[in-house]
């Protein structure tokens, strides 16, 4: 029986997480809105008892996984292996058995071949996560798949951070690609192009009209991989890049019983591990721009603010001393959440005004662990501050 499900921007994460612990199996197809202009972007992902298992663009059959792998691996002669294995299964459509006929003979590892389905998957929850979307489950249509000898499923908390890790890339390339949803447009330059190899892939791929998003499926490519490639060919001024349209995050009430945090990061990712990791002990308020977390710090009691570097209006330095020339929030606990480690970026942010520097990524217990004990602190602070005022 199929059943579909509405979710906002930001919910993506948590569905799944449910699924895994009702123990679910099937298949579970998303449908992210990433432009109300264009088709909905469609994945699909398998669950065996509670475990994820696979995740792709399409759904594919137990051989044709098996070659994926094989070419992901460089494997010359995996095609000839598949076929040798699928004649000894005793049941044709069987994921595990195939693959452990496979590694029985030595042709892959289980550790190679749960790393290309790892791999695959985070491109799928990058590709998903921040958008709004419907969500489809059939658990009449199901994988057998797992991995290594005792039959284990992909680890959420690994596919997670790697998600944040390739976030932070992203970010790395933003002043030239904005992101893989930005369209690149050939320039006059481009016909400068001695290869005919490149010239021949910006004249079929970038039309003006596909997103590097869509050139990526297109190729069976990594989109970050080709947005690395593709920043080369920016500064020889053979493409440029249009800007994209930022996801909007949607602010929750305030639960006045618990402690409310503020993190302003421009990253959706990051903006759902902080929620993940912080959600349950506290009131977790998110803004991705200066002007928007100005206005909730004037209307929210702030506890403590969550602070990245790179932000697209005002550099996050420059916010953190805007913040502490205010009277109100002179004491207020600012922790630094970025992936700059160096030693004179954690000076800058002290001179800046932070309370302390927490460098991405980041263990969600850790982050607990810190924001705990600065709240705490204050609190604490606040709490004799009153008791002296109530004395006198």
């Amino acid at each position: 029986m199929l059943k579909s499900l509405q979710y906002q921007a930001g919910q993506l994460s948590d569905l799944l997480e449910d699924l895994q612990s009702t123990g679910a199996s099937g298949s579970v197809w998303i449908n992210a809105i990433v432009n109300s202009e264009q088709k909905p972007r469609l994945r699909v992902v398998f669950l065996n008892n509670g475990k994820i298992v696979y995740g792709g663009s399409k759904r594919v059959n137990n051989q044709e996984l098996a070659r994926r792998i094989g070419i992901k691996l460089s494997h010359d002669w995996a095609n000839v292996a598949v076929g040798y294995a699928a004649q000894k299964l005793q049941n044709p459509s069987s994921f595990r058995e195939l693959l452990e006929q496979i590694v029985r003979i030595r042709v892959f590892k289980w550790e190679e071949i749960e790393t290309c389905i790892h791999t695959e998957f985070v491109q799928v929850l990058e590709q998903t996560l921040p958008y709004p979307g419907k969500l489809e489950l059939d658990p009449t249509v199901e994988i057998d798949l797992s991995y290594g000898k005792d039959a284990h499923g992909l680890e959420w908390k690994k596919l997670i951070q790697d998600v944040a890790h390739r976030q932070h890339q992203w970010t790395a390339l933003a002043r030239v690609i904005p992101s893989m949803e930005a369209i690149p447009q050939l320039l006059p330059g481009w016909r400068t192009v001695k290869t005919s190899i490149a010239q021949q892939d910006l004249y079929k791929w970038v039309d003006g009209r596909r997103s590097l998003i869509d050139i990526a499926e297109q190729l069976d490519e990594d989109p970050l991989n080709l947005a690395q490639s593709y920043r080369s060919w920016v500064a020889s001024n053979w493409i440029t890049f249009g800007q994209h349209t930022p996801v909007v995050q949607t602010v929750s009430h305030v639960e006045e019983q618990r402690p409310v945090i503020l993190s302003v990061d421009d990253s959706p990712v990051v903006q759902i591990l902080i929620k993940r990791a912080l959600g349950e002990r506290y009131q977790v308020l998110f803004s991705d721009n200066a002007l928007q977390a100005l206005s909730l710090m004037n209307t929210n009691p702030i506890a403590l603010l969550l602070l990245d570097v790179t932000m697209p209006d005002i550099d996050g330095l420059e916010f953190c001393r805007t913040v502490r020339s205010i009277a109100k929030f002179k004491n207020l606990p600012i922790i630094m959440v970025t992936a700059r480690d160096k030693f004179s970026d954690k000076l800058r942010g002290q001179i800046a005004g932070t309370t302390h520097y927490l460098t991405k990524p980041f263990e969600p217990h850790h982050l607990l662990e810190v924001v705990g004990k600065f709240v705490g602190e204050r609190r604490e602070t606040l709490k004799t501050v009153s008791y002296k005022y109530n004395f006198r």
